[in-house]
């Protein structure tokens, strides 16, 4: 299945989290994995999760936050309207997944959204434990 259309790769919050948290290379991770065109970017729900977390700068992850908030920022990760009246980051980011209709893949390390979106049979991106991303193939929901 070759389109001419980007790979658009959504980061989740305990995505940018955790490669922040073990100084890895987003852009450069992604493009390993994805051999041909990519758009990373994310949703305005993660970009206000992650403002409500960088508040409680007295934890290591409200510092990890405002870092997330930064790259986005430099890096110019387009952020989209999630569309959906919910203040569940995750009820979010599933509802975006299946109304676009285009290539996508969520970025994340949240295992109850990984499995969301695997039933569902979209594409999980999640990083090994050193270096390196793994995909999942699109599954049917009853293999699982």
């Amino acid at each position: 299945m070759r389109t001419n259309q980007p790979l658009t790769v959504i980061l989740d919050t305990s995505f940018l989290i955790a490669m922040l948290e073990q100084r890895r290379d987003i852009d450069e991770e992604v493009r390993d994995l994805i051999k041909g065109p990519v758009r990373v970017a994310t949703l305005d729900m993660v970009e206000r999760e992650l403002q409500r977390l960088g508040r409680t700068r007295s934890s290591k992850t409200g510092g990890l936050a405002g870092a997330a908030l930064e790259l986005l920022k430099s890096r110019k990760y387009p952020i989209f309207a999630s569309g959906v009246d919910t203040s569940d980051t995750d009820a979010a980011i599933l509802s975006f997944s299946l109304t676009k209709n285009e290539p996508l893949a969520v970025a994340t390390v949240d295992r109850k959204l990984r499995t969301a979106l695997a039933k569902l049979g979209l594409p999980v991106i999640c990083p090994m434990r050193r270096r390196g991303l793994l995909i999942s193939k699109k599954v049917s929901p009853s293999s699982t």
